[in-house]
């Protein structure tokens, strides 16, 4: 009998609750949490503990970035987050009451120094040798993907690419996309070169790639909007 007073005692005084399920729901309950915006990670080294209950994140940038700062991270054990599992300082949970022991393993320890061999995996480099052995193939894969022209393919999809990458469209298309303010590379690079901006729409298209019907319809859709201050308006044509 006190065991379970003792529980309902502490599950009154939790800060358990239902998430909610829309914009609409939140509004009518609103969750016991301040959310700050952004902020710059060189402003929270007083923090050590990194919390992201996300799966839907796959090697997620922030993760990454707390545990090359030496921080403790708890994640969702998934997936998603399989390549942060090994690292010492991550720990993993997969329900609220494994949440709730890593948090305070965390907040009552401190932070392993990273070795040299797990600091290695949050450079470039390393990121470069994931990203060509995740992408490497079998020869007998690459025979297979051969007599099923999926290499063919592969290739034509990597020609559009990159032609869809050239000239100040490719800025306006990574733009679109949402780039953000790294999108305007090709300007960028002409700028610094001190080239003049005016006609570089098709710079360094081919002409083969500029006749295509694929350009056509890009450029048609493109035809009623204009790019200015890194916002997208939409004007008449």
């Amino acid at each position: 009998e006190f065991l379970a007073k003792k529980y309902e005692l502490l599950k009154s005084s939790s800060l358990e609750f239902e998430l909610p399920k829309s914009f609409h729901e939140l509004r009518k309950k609103p969750i016991p949490a301040n959310f700050r915006g952004p902020v710059d990670h060189a402003l929270l080294g007083k923090y050590g503990v990194f919390v992201n209950p996300s799966v839907s994140e796959v090697l997620c940038t922030t993760t990454f970035e707390a545990l090359a700062m030496g921080k403790f991270v708890i994640i969702p054990v998934h997936e998603s987050n399989k390549f942060f599992l090994k690292f010492p300082n991550c720990l993993g949970y997969r329900n609220k009451w494994e949440f709730a022991a890593s948090l305070r393993w965390a907040l009552t320890h401190e932070p392993e120094p990273l070795t040299q061999e797990l600091a290695k995996s949050f450079t470039w480099e390393a990121a470069t040798d994931r990203l060509i052995k995740s992408s490497a193939i079998t020869r007998r894969e690459a025979t297979q993907r051969a007599m099923l022209g999926t290499a063919r393919l592969d290739e034509r999809i990597a020609f559009f690419h990159r032609e869809l990458g050239k000239g100040t469209k490719g800025d306006a298309l990574r733009k679109f996309l949402g780039g953000g303010p790294i999108s305007d590379q090709v300007k960028y690079e002409m700028a610094k070169q001190g080239m003049d901006q005016d006609g570089s729409d098709d710079e360094g298209l081919s002409r083969k790639f500029h006749s295509s019907s694929l350009v056509r319809a890009i450029k048609s859709s493109f035809s009623g909007f204009v790019l200015q201050d890194a916002n997208l308006y939409a004007v008449s044509p």
